[in-house]
Protein backbone atom coordinates (compact mmCIF):
# COMPACT_ATOMS: atom_id res chain seq x y z
CA UNK A 1 0.00 0.00 0.00
CA UNK A 2 1.03 3.48 -0.40
CA UNK A 3 0.21 4.84 3.03
CA UNK A 4 4.32 4.81 3.80
CA UNK A 5 4.79 7.28 1.61
CA UNK A 6 5.50 11.46 2.37
CA UNK A 7 2.35 13.13 2.16
CA UNK A 8 3.84 15.07 -1.25
CA UNK A 9 4.17 11.28 -2.76
CA UNK A 10 0.66 10.22 -1.98
CA UNK A 11 -1.70 13.30 -2.33
CA UNK A 12 -0.56 12.12 -6.31
CA UNK A 13 -0.13 8.70 -6.02
CA UNK A 14 -3.10 7.30 -4.12
CA UNK A 15 -2.91 3.78 -5.71
CA UNK A 16 -3.18 0.07 -4.30
CA UNK A 17 0.23 -1.43 -4.97
CA UNK A 18 1.44 -4.92 -4.75
CA UNK A 19 4.89 -7.04 -4.48
CA UNK A 20 6.22 -10.15 -6.71
CA UNK A 21 9.23 -11.85 -5.87
CA UNK A 22 11.18 -12.57 -8.68
CA UNK A 23 13.11 -16.53 -8.72
CA UNK A 24 16.39 -14.25 -7.69
CA UNK A 25 15.10 -13.15 -4.53
CA UNK A 26 14.26 -8.93 -5.56
CA UNK A 27 10.89 -7.70 -5.15
CA UNK A 28 8.91 -5.47 -7.71
CA UNK A 29 6.48 -3.10 -6.64
CA UNK A 30 3.49 -2.27 -8.91
CA UNK A 31 0.36 -0.78 -9.29
CA UNK A 32 -2.56 -2.96 -9.86
CA UNK A 33 -6.28 -1.65 -9.63
CA UNK A 34 -9.44 -1.94 -11.31
CA UNK A 35 -11.78 -5.32 -12.13
CA UNK A 36 -9.73 -8.55 -12.07
CA UNK A 37 -11.89 -9.21 -15.74
CA UNK A 38 -11.32 -5.98 -17.36
CA UNK A 39 -9.03 -5.85 -20.12
CA UNK A 40 -5.43 -4.29 -19.03
CA UNK A 41 -3.43 -1.15 -19.18
CA UNK A 42 0.13 -2.48 -18.78
CA UNK A 43 2.38 0.71 -18.09
CA UNK A 44 5.96 0.65 -18.57
CA UNK A 45 8.09 3.54 -17.72
CA UNK A 46 11.67 4.11 -18.20
CA UNK A 47 14.86 5.99 -16.94
CA UNK A 48 14.86 7.86 -14.29
CA UNK A 49 11.05 7.30 -13.22
CA UNK A 50 8.81 4.94 -11.54
CA UNK A 51 5.49 4.25 -11.74
CA UNK A 52 4.68 7.50 -10.04
CA UNK A 53 4.95 8.88 -13.54
CA UNK A 54 2.00 7.19 -15.14
CA UNK A 55 -0.38 8.93 -12.15
CA UNK A 56 -2.43 10.74 -14.85
CA UNK A 57 -2.59 7.31 -16.98
CA UNK A 58 -3.37 5.25 -13.94
CA UNK A 59 -6.30 7.46 -13.17
CA UNK A 60 -7.88 7.98 -16.35
CA UNK A 61 -7.48 4.28 -17.07
CA UNK A 62 -9.56 3.28 -14.08
CA UNK A 63 -12.27 6.37 -14.82
CA UNK A 64 -12.49 3.74 -17.65
CA UNK A 65 -13.01 0.68 -16.37
CA UNK A 66 -9.58 -0.95 -17.17
CA UNK A 67 -7.30 -2.68 -14.94
CA UNK A 68 -4.41 -0.53 -14.77
CA UNK A 69 -1.00 -2.05 -14.01
CA UNK A 70 2.47 -0.29 -13.38
CA UNK A 71 5.47 -2.46 -12.39
CA UNK A 72 8.52 -0.39 -10.94
CA UNK A 73 11.66 -1.74 -11.98
CA UNK A 74 13.97 -3.17 -9.87
CA UNK A 75 16.33 -0.59 -8.47
CA UNK A 76 12.81 1.97 -8.93
CA UNK A 77 10.24 3.26 -7.30
CA UNK A 78 9.39 0.63 -4.62
CA UNK A 79 10.90 -2.17 -5.65
CA UNK A 80 13.61 -3.95 -4.11
CA UNK A 81 17.25 -1.98 -5.39
CA UNK A 82 19.90 -4.24 -5.46
CA UNK A 83 23.36 -2.57 -4.62
CA UNK A 84 25.56 -4.13 -6.93
CA UNK A 85 25.97 -2.41 -10.41
CA UNK A 86 25.96 -5.96 -12.49
CA UNK A 87 22.84 -6.91 -11.14
CA UNK A 88 21.25 -4.47 -13.60
CA UNK A 89 21.20 -5.67 -17.45
CA UNK A 90 18.60 -5.07 -20.31
CA UNK A 91 17.63 -8.68 -19.82
CA UNK A 92 17.56 -8.74 -16.46
CA UNK A 93 14.61 -6.20 -15.90
CA UNK A 94 13.09 -7.82 -19.36
CA UNK A 95 13.32 -11.23 -17.29
CA UNK A 96 11.32 -9.45 -14.36
CA UNK A 97 8.41 -7.96 -16.26
CA UNK A 98 8.10 -11.15 -18.05
CA UNK A 99 7.99 -12.80 -14.30
CA UNK A 100 5.62 -10.16 -13.20
CA UNK A 101 3.09 -10.52 -16.30
CA UNK A 102 3.14 -14.44 -15.59
CA UNK A 103 2.67 -14.20 -11.96
CA UNK A 104 -0.43 -11.83 -12.39
CA UNK A 105 -1.57 -14.07 -15.46
CA UNK A 106 -2.41 -10.69 -16.88
CA UNK A 107 -4.77 -11.36 -20.33
CA UNK A 108 -6.09 -9.00 -22.72
CA UNK A 109 -3.01 -6.33 -22.05
CA UNK A 110 -2.66 -2.96 -24.09
CA UNK A 111 0.52 -2.51 -23.39
CA UNK A 112 2.04 1.08 -22.94
CA UNK A 113 5.90 1.73 -23.44
CA UNK A 114 7.94 4.80 -23.17
CA UNK A 115 11.85 5.22 -23.08
CA UNK A 116 13.75 2.07 -21.90
CA UNK A 117 10.03 0.56 -20.93
CA UNK A 118 9.99 -0.01 -24.95
CA UNK A 119 12.90 -2.69 -25.11
CA UNK A 120 11.74 -3.71 -21.84
CA UNK A 121 8.33 -3.72 -22.63
CA UNK A 122 8.62 -4.98 -26.58
CA UNK A 123 11.10 -7.84 -24.91
CA UNK A 124 8.26 -9.10 -22.66
CA UNK A 125 5.93 -9.59 -25.38
CA UNK A 126 7.13 -11.64 -28.11
CA UNK A 127 8.02 -13.81 -25.39
CA UNK A 128 4.03 -13.39 -24.09
CA UNK A 129 2.45 -12.55 -27.50
CA UNK A 130 -0.92 -14.87 -26.24
CA UNK A 131 -1.43 -11.91 -23.26
CA UNK A 132 -0.85 -8.91 -26.05
CA UNK A 133 -4.43 -7.62 -27.83
CA UNK A 134 -2.38 -4.09 -28.29
CA UNK A 135 0.77 -2.11 -28.35
CA UNK A 136 0.87 1.96 -27.91
CA UNK A 137 4.50 3.00 -28.64
CA UNK A 138 5.68 6.11 -27.30
CA UNK A 139 9.05 7.88 -27.47
CA UNK A 140 10.89 5.13 -27.54
CA UNK A 141 13.24 2.77 -29.65
CA UNK A 142 14.11 -0.80 -30.01
CA UNK A 143 16.38 -0.21 -32.73
CA UNK A 144 20.09 -1.02 -32.31
CA UNK A 145 23.17 0.64 -34.03
CA UNK A 146 24.37 -0.62 -37.52
CA UNK A 147 27.51 1.24 -36.83
CA UNK A 148 29.39 3.20 -33.96
CA UNK A 149 27.86 6.10 -32.80
CA UNK A 150 28.17 9.35 -30.63
CA UNK A 151 26.10 9.19 -27.69
CA UNK A 152 24.25 12.80 -26.34
CA UNK A 153 26.51 14.60 -24.29
CA UNK A 154 23.61 13.80 -21.14
CA UNK A 155 24.76 9.82 -21.64
CA UNK A 156 28.33 10.45 -22.31
CA UNK A 157 28.53 12.29 -19.58
CA UNK A 158 27.19 9.61 -17.06
CA UNK A 159 28.83 6.53 -19.19
CA UNK A 160 32.25 7.19 -18.78
CA UNK A 161 33.47 6.48 -14.84
CA UNK A 162 33.87 10.07 -13.37
CA UNK A 163 30.40 10.90 -14.44
CA UNK A 164 29.24 7.29 -13.44
CA UNK A 165 30.00 7.95 -10.02
CA UNK A 166 29.72 11.21 -9.55
CA UNK A 167 25.79 11.06 -11.07
CA UNK A 168 25.40 8.04 -8.64
CA UNK A 169 26.70 10.16 -5.54
CA UNK A 170 24.51 12.99 -6.24
CA UNK A 171 21.64 11.63 -8.10
CA UNK A 172 22.58 14.31 -11.25
CA UNK A 173 20.86 11.27 -13.10
CA UNK A 174 17.52 11.82 -12.11
CA UNK A 175 17.37 16.09 -11.37
CA UNK A 176 19.33 16.35 -14.69
CA UNK A 177 16.40 14.18 -16.75
CA UNK A 178 13.62 15.39 -15.22
CA UNK A 179 14.48 18.68 -15.77
CA UNK A 180 15.91 18.61 -19.34
CA UNK A 181 12.81 16.20 -20.34
CA UNK A 182 9.96 18.53 -19.46
CA UNK A 183 9.28 22.08 -21.23
CA UNK A 184 6.90 22.29 -18.23
CA UNK A 185 8.70 23.34 -15.28
CA UNK A 186 8.11 20.78 -12.24
CA UNK A 187 6.83 21.65 -8.93
CA UNK A 188 9.04 21.08 -6.30
CA UNK A 189 6.46 18.25 -4.77
CA UNK A 190 6.98 16.54 -8.31
CA UNK A 191 10.29 16.85 -8.47
CA UNK A 192 10.87 16.01 -4.67
CA UNK A 193 8.28 12.78 -5.95
CA UNK A 194 10.69 11.52 -8.81
CA UNK A 195 13.75 11.88 -6.31
CA UNK A 196 12.74 10.19 -3.16
CA UNK A 197 13.14 6.60 -4.36
CA UNK A 198 17.34 7.84 -4.86
CA UNK A 199 17.51 8.52 -1.60
CA UNK A 200 18.72 4.65 -1.21
CA UNK A 201 22.30 3.88 -2.92
CA UNK A 202 20.71 1.14 -5.15
CA UNK A 203 18.28 3.90 -7.16
CA UNK A 204 20.94 5.99 -7.79
CA UNK A 205 22.73 3.01 -8.99
CA UNK A 206 20.04 1.74 -11.35
CA UNK A 207 19.44 4.57 -12.83
CA UNK A 208 23.05 5.10 -13.30
CA UNK A 209 22.97 1.76 -15.49
CA UNK A 210 20.57 2.68 -17.46
CA UNK A 211 22.74 5.36 -19.03
CA UNK A 212 25.20 2.96 -19.43
CA UNK A 213 23.06 0.41 -21.13
CA UNK A 214 22.56 2.88 -24.31
CA UNK A 215 24.58 1.34 -26.93
CA UNK A 216 26.60 3.11 -29.20
CA UNK A 217 27.61 0.76 -31.54
CA UNK A 218 26.58 -3.04 -32.81
CA UNK A 219 28.89 -4.56 -30.33
CA UNK A 220 27.38 -2.88 -27.05
CA UNK A 221 25.93 -5.66 -24.90
CA UNK A 222 22.53 -4.37 -24.98
CA UNK A 223 22.86 -4.16 -28.55
CA UNK A 224 22.39 -7.63 -29.17
CA UNK A 225 19.70 -7.99 -26.63
CA UNK A 226 18.08 -5.17 -29.03
CA UNK A 227 18.73 -7.22 -31.93
CA UNK A 228 17.02 -10.44 -30.50
CA UNK A 229 14.12 -8.56 -29.47
CA UNK A 230 13.38 -7.34 -33.01
CA UNK A 231 14.56 -10.38 -34.61
CA UNK A 232 11.43 -11.50 -32.75
CA UNK A 233 8.86 -9.05 -33.56
CA UNK A 234 7.00 -11.67 -36.03
CA UNK A 235 5.93 -13.61 -33.04
CA UNK A 236 3.37 -10.69 -32.03
CA UNK A 237 1.81 -11.47 -35.83
CA UNK A 238 -1.08 -9.16 -36.39
CA UNK A 239 -1.17 -7.08 -32.84
CA UNK A 240 -2.16 -3.40 -33.98
CA UNK A 241 0.71 -1.11 -32.71
CA UNK A 242 -0.21 2.17 -32.64
CA UNK A 243 3.19 4.94 -32.35
CA UNK A 244 2.07 8.29 -30.46
CA UNK A 245 5.24 11.07 -30.32
CA UNK A 246 5.78 14.31 -28.59
CA UNK A 247 7.91 15.92 -30.62
CA UNK A 248 10.20 18.28 -28.42
CA UNK A 249 11.89 15.23 -27.60
CA UNK A 250 15.89 16.29 -27.01
CA UNK A 251 16.65 12.44 -27.60
CA UNK A 252 13.90 10.50 -29.57
CA UNK A 253 13.33 12.92 -32.57
CA UNK A 254 10.15 13.01 -34.62
CA UNK A 255 11.64 11.07 -37.16
CA UNK A 256 12.45 8.02 -35.31
CA UNK A 257 8.29 7.85 -34.65
CA UNK A 258 8.03 7.05 -38.30
CA UNK A 259 11.08 4.28 -37.92
CA UNK A 260 8.76 2.02 -36.21
CA UNK A 261 6.83 1.50 -39.56
CA UNK A 262 10.14 -0.31 -41.06
CA UNK A 263 9.92 -3.02 -39.00
CA UNK A 264 7.83 -6.32 -38.65
CA UNK A 265 4.83 -5.18 -36.48
CA UNK A 266 1.92 -4.47 -37.66
CA UNK A 267 1.76 -0.39 -36.98
CA UNK A 268 -1.70 0.82 -37.23
CA UNK A 269 -1.05 4.56 -37.23
CA UNK A 270 1.63 7.13 -36.28
CA UNK A 271 0.29 9.98 -34.69
CA UNK A 272 2.45 13.16 -34.17
CA UNK A 273 0.11 14.41 -31.15
CA UNK A 274 1.97 16.46 -28.69
CA UNK A 275 4.47 18.66 -30.74
CA UNK A 276 5.46 21.37 -27.56
CA UNK A 277 5.68 18.10 -25.32
CA UNK A 278 8.93 17.03 -24.70
CA UNK A 279 10.13 13.44 -23.75
CA UNK A 280 8.31 13.07 -20.70
CA UNK A 281 4.94 13.75 -22.28
CA UNK A 282 3.37 12.47 -18.70
CA UNK A 283 4.30 15.45 -17.22
CA UNK A 284 3.85 18.28 -20.12
CA UNK A 285 0.94 16.59 -22.16
CA UNK A 286 -0.99 14.05 -20.37
CA UNK A 287 -4.27 15.23 -21.07
CA UNK A 288 -3.44 15.07 -24.79
CA UNK A 289 -1.95 11.19 -24.70
CA UNK A 290 -4.74 9.88 -22.75
CA UNK A 291 -7.74 9.70 -24.87
CA UNK A 292 -6.27 8.57 -28.03
CA UNK A 293 -4.62 5.24 -25.67
CA UNK A 294 -7.82 4.49 -24.32
CA UNK A 295 -9.77 4.56 -27.58
CA UNK A 296 -7.08 2.79 -28.95
CA UNK A 297 -7.15 0.28 -25.47
CA UNK A 298 -11.21 -0.17 -26.51
CA UNK A 299 -10.20 -1.36 -29.64
CA UNK A 300 -10.65 1.77 -31.68
CA UNK A 301 -8.04 2.65 -34.61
Amino acid sequence: MTDRLPRFISRDYDFVTRRVLTPDGVEISLVDEGPRDAPVLLFVHGNPTWSYLWRHLLRAGLEAGFRVVAPDHAGFGLSDKPTKGTYYSLERHVANLRHVVRDLDLQDITLVIHDWGGPIGMGMAVDEPARIGRIVVTNTTTFPPRTRRALSPWHALFSFPPGYKLGTWLNLVEFTAMTLGTRKPLSFDTHRAYAWPMRERGGRLAAARFVQMVPDAPDHISAGTLRDINQKFHHLGDTPVLVLWADHDPVFRPRLAERWLKTDLNVVDVRHIAPDASHFWQEDAPETFAPHILSFARGNK
